[in-house]
């Protein structure tokens, strides 16, 4: 079998795997962009390769061999404006068409009207051969074929670099684009600048085998049922910064956020250096510290940072991964996520919350504890000294003693009928502040109800509550309060009834009536007084 036997076989075979390419793609119900593109690159090529078997089938038929020319050249025009559209699309996922895009349409269309006249004027070809060393092309062939280089070598730029954006370095679908591409430049390159003198069918062969990495990527990777979509347009649109670095801690790949944030970025430049230029140097030692943990013990290592900015503070959460393929580290990926607003709003829910919890255990007019929480704490009191005085050492005994004052305002009513309700509550006001005044930090005082309240010293001794207690009459005593002229007596006290608690199987409501009796014999024994006993 001669080589021109072996060439009609592969160009036959050729065809049929671009006309199974080109149906492949039309019988998708739902096509996007890139599959028109695609189909149209397809449809050009087949036409490129049925021109050259009818060339090449009857050889001996002039009006046939004439069409077939013409065929030919329309077909390698379409081709290279397909191709530059198909990696436009690929790279971009969806063009909007535009005079630009239409611009790019001038040559083809004047190559059109060339080649159709051709025989008036020759500027395409003279001579039209299979065989690179018989053809003889006119000057305006010179045109096309550098303005169809620049088509072709753009638009497999895209898909390349797209390609490999999309699916990564080493994916399937990359390499086999890569390789399909590679095959058909190369054998282009050969026949059109006569490098070998062979039938150019060997170029259409050749597009043909990338056609068919076209397929397999197609058919078994789903090259274009995914939505390509270029990994760097992606990345660039995120509001995190992100940056990632090799083993020597330099920059290899950033996103558009990084250079917002951080100043001097540029590859192969050292990722301290830039955190030394835009951060103190505890945040840098901080970042340092971290990255060289999750580098070390190889995991993901997260942690928060600030930085000062239009006089306020931003947040930011930063994460350091590192990234290992088949047990080798490769690199470090850093993610930085501006975490302000959850800050902001994390701290008006605790302040929210601290809110809340002020008015439900808060007496709104005071601001003293109220009735609800004095309940509340007060048995935990007893519970801790009943476990105490059962369980605990004789050490833990005494420390952890309590004692309950009641105290109430004497002649209160007198002064709420001379002054007015108002002068009434800034009373009750003035006397938390006076009494919180000679209270410990550990003291709780409460508004019982009224005029009356009351005070739980914690961890005291039956000594150190006494004390208390009259330092609570006596403040109130000597305090120059509004009004207190009008008073009986010329001056405004409080009586106090105080119970301590040192026994176990204390029962709340018993120490609280205790207490509230020594109130009461405080007051009917004449006023401005303790008492700690019958």
């Amino acid at each position: 079998m001669d080589n021109v036997s072996i060439i009609n076989m592969l160009l036959v075979l050729s065809t049929l795997v671009i006309l199974y390419f080109l149906l492949l793609i039309a019988k998708r119900t739902r096509k996007k962009q890139i599959h028109y593109a695609v189909l149209s690159m397809t449809a050009s090529i087949l036409l490129w390769n049925i021109a050259v078997l009818l060339y090449m089938t009857f050889d001996n038929v002039p009006w046939i061999l004439a069409i077939c020319e013409r065929l030919y050249f329309l077909g390698t025009i379409l081709v290279s404006i397909s191709i530059l559209f198909t990696g436009l699309i690929f790279a971009r996922t969806k063009i909007k068409f535009t005079w630009k895009h239409g611009l790019l349409f001038v040559v083809p269309v004047i190559s059109i009207g060339v080649l159709l006249t051709n025989q008036s004027h020759h500027l395409f070809y003279t001579v039209f051969s299979l065989i690179p060393s018989k053809q003889n092309f006119g000057i305006y062939f010179t045109i096309h074929t550098i303005y169809s280089y620049l088509c072709i070598g753009i638009g497999l730029a895209y898909l390349v670099i797209f390609s490999i954006k999309n699916y990564g370095v080493f994916s399937k679908q990359s390499s086999l684009i890569c390789i399909g591409i590679m095959i058909a430049l190369i054998m282009d390159a050969i026949s059109t600048f006569k490098i070998f003198d062979w039938s150019t069918a060997i170029e259409n062969i050749a597009f043909a085998v990338t056609i068919s990495f076209f397929v397999i990527a197609t058919v078994k990777f789903d090259f274009l049922n995914v939505i390509p979509i270029a990994l760097q347009t992606v990345v660039d649109l995120i509001s995190d910064s992100y940056v990632v670095i090799d083993e020597d801690f330099e920059i290899i790949d950033y996103n558009q956020a990084f250079v917002s944030d951080f100043s001097g970025v540029a590859r192969k430049v050292d990722i301290m250096a830039i955190i030394k230029k835009n951060y103190s140097d505890l945040d840098v030692k901080r970042f340092k510290g971290f990255l060289d943990e999750a580098v070390r013990e190889h995991k993901k290592v997260s942690f928060e940072i600030s930085k000062p900015r239009n006089e306020a503070i931003v947040y930011y959460r930063v994460e350091i991964t590192p990234i290992y393929v088949s047990g080798n580290p490769i690199g470090t990926i850093i993610l930085k996520k501006n975490i302000t607003e959850h800050k902001n709003n994390l701290k008006e829910v605790m302040q929210l919350n601290e809110r809340l919890q002020s008015l439900a255990t808060r007496d709104w007019l005071t601001q003293s504890y109220n009735r609800y929480f004095f309940d509340e704490r007060l048995q935990q009191e007893i519970d801790l000294v009943n476990r105490l005085q059962a369980y605990g050492l004789e050490s833990e005994k005494s420390v952890n003693n309590f004692g309950l004052i009641m105290f109430d305002i004497d002649y209160f009513k007198n002064y709420n009928d001379n002054n007015g309700h108002l002068a009434g509550d800034e009373l009750l006001q003035t006397i938390v502040t006076v009494v919180k005044g000679v209270l410990y930090p550990t003291d709780i005082l409460c508004r019982y109800g009224g005029e009356e309240f009351a005070v739980i010293c914690c961890h005291t001794s039956e000594k150190g509550f006494e004390i208390a207690a009259e330092k609570i009459r006596k403040a109130v005593e000597d305090y120059d309060f509004r009004f207190q002229d009008k008073q009986p007596g010329g001056n405004l006290t409080v009586s106090i009834g105080a119970a301590y608690c040192s026994t176990p199987n204390v029962n709340k409501k018993d120490l609280i009536t205790r207490a509230d009796n020594y109130l009461y014999l405080a007051k009917s024994t004449g006023r401005n007084k303790v008492v700690f006993s019958e």
